[in-house]
């Protein structure tokens, strides 16, 4: 069994007082429901633990139900810190989970494909982290294929 950890519980503070960027529109609908969107299309993954903030489960509920994401899910209060929430997360899994990947939800550009890529490099070697080329300097660059470490 494959489970997706997505770390929602942030306070995203860089962006002021009044802005929670995971619910900030991009292309119709939150930057959240973008990542979790692809978790839940990724024919790798089994199951999803979303680590959220304790006083947003219901609108992460109500992200579940308006964009109808099927696969099996849950939520878990996140910590103090990134690593306790991830911490979290890992307490949830279900018993059967062997490869575990772990996403931050502010991060919505990870692709179908690279989650593929990394979890495969992860059931042959152990442990896999994905990666993405970037471009020198500034300006658009030609998507490249995907890479996982191994």
């Amino acid at each position: 069994m494959t489970s997706a950890i997505i770390v929602a519980a942030g306070q995203g503070t860089r962006m002021g007082p009044n802005v929670d960027k995971l619910f900030l529109e991009v292309a119709g609908r939150p930057v959240v429901a973008h990542t979790w969107a692809t978790f839940n299309n990724a024919a790798c993954i089994d199951e999803i633990i979303l680590v959220v903030r304790d006083t947003l489960q219901p609108a992460f509920a109500q992200l579940a139900d308006t964009w109808r994401f099927s696969k099996p899910h849950r939520f878990v209060v996140g910590g103090k810190e990134r690593l306790d929430s991830v911490w979290n997360g890992l307490q949830a899994l279900a018993p059967g989970a062997e490869i575990v990947a772990i996403q931050d939800a502010a991060r919505p550009c990870t692709s179908e494909r690279m989650i593929a890529a990394t979890v495969q490099a992860a059931c042959e070697t152990g442990a896999a982290v994905a990666g993405q080329r970037i471009a020198r300097g500034y300006g658009p660059c030609k998507p490249r294929r995907p890479f996982a470490s191994r």
